[in-house]
């Protein structure tokens, strides 16, 4: 059996998915799947299933439901009490999250070493198991600071990523997945910097320049606040950019206009020599 809490909870066994009847047992196994192989308490299991507005019959209800939950789950894999808590225990790879961990692990560990082709590849792999945003439609106001953990985590792989891809001057084959990241991440100054270099670096200054614009307007609009000096400066280095490719595309304009008057003046007096020519004869 496996789970997947990197978008939509998810439990499979073998190519079935397993369905989790229930708002409350889907946010107290998402309770437990979040911190695999960590106690979590009852207390705040309770909080997760209720919102801190329990019934007198919640410590009974959950222990009830943990037990329909240990049903369901397959050989290696238990919900074990300890103490006052309880802890699903599973094997590292068969949740989506604990491999996205591991892969993270390594990447750090190559990049440290100086492997870069091997970190791109591993950070590659732990993002790419990532379906939506943590627990994707799960709401639990006592689940945030989990899912937020765990966001930052996704946050600090991307940004490792695309700073191994640019070390490696591999700045336009991030494009695709930066276009993907700056909507899920609207206001990220640094992802939209980055964009904006890789279209840049893929001759698409144009595009990159109407991005931080973009970003500059959002930012005003919607939060209030100015973009940062990073964000300005940028702006300005690929306007100017952009300046630069138009003053040239004009000079190779007026090179062949001048070019082609040249040929037709030379042209039109040989017409005139090859007409005088044939008056004589």
């Amino acid at each position: 059996m496996e789970f997947y809490f990197l978008g939509p909870l998810t439990i499979r066994s073998g190519a079935t998915s397993v369905h989790l009847s229930g708002e409350r047992s889907q946010k107290l196994f998402a309770a437990l799947l979040l911190n695999s192989n960590q106690p979590v308490s009852v207390e705040r299991l309770i909080d997760v299933v209720w919102d801190h507005q329990p019934p007198g019959t919640a410590r009974q209800q959950v222990q009830n439901r943990l037990g329909r939950l240990r049903a369901l789950l397959s050989d290696g894999q238990r919900i074990t009490r300890t103490g006052n808590s309880y802890v699903l225990e599973v094997n590292e790879e068969q949740v989506d999250g604990l491999r996205f961990r591991r892969l993270c692990t390594e990447a750090e560990q190559a990049k440290s070493t100086s492997q870069l082709d091997r970190a791109a590849t591993l950070l590659h792999a732990g993002l790419k198991l990532w379906r939506g945003s943590a627990i994707q439609g799960i709401e639990s106001p006592a689940l945030r600071g989990d899912v937020v953990r765990w966001e930052e985590a996704r946050l600090k792989a991307i940004e490792a990523v695309v700073d191994v891809e640019f070390g490696r001057q591999r700045h336009s084959a991030l494009t695709t997945n930066l276009c993907s990241w700056v909507q899920h991440y609207p206001y990220h100054e640094g992802l939209h910097c980055s964009l904006a270099e890789a279209l840049h670096a893929g001759s698409r200054t144009a595009e990159a320049v109407h991005v931080l614009h973009q970003l500059k307007l959002r930012l005003t609009r919607e939060l209030g606040i100015n973009a940062g000096a990073g964000v300005h400066d940028l702006h300005r280095r690929l306007l100017g950019a952009g300046v630069v490719e138009v003053d040239e595309s004009a000079q190779l304009k007026r090179q062949a206009a001048e070019a082609i008057h040249r040929a037709l003046a030379e042209t039109t007096q040989a017409l005139k020599v090859l007409s005088n020519a044939i008056a004589s004869y």
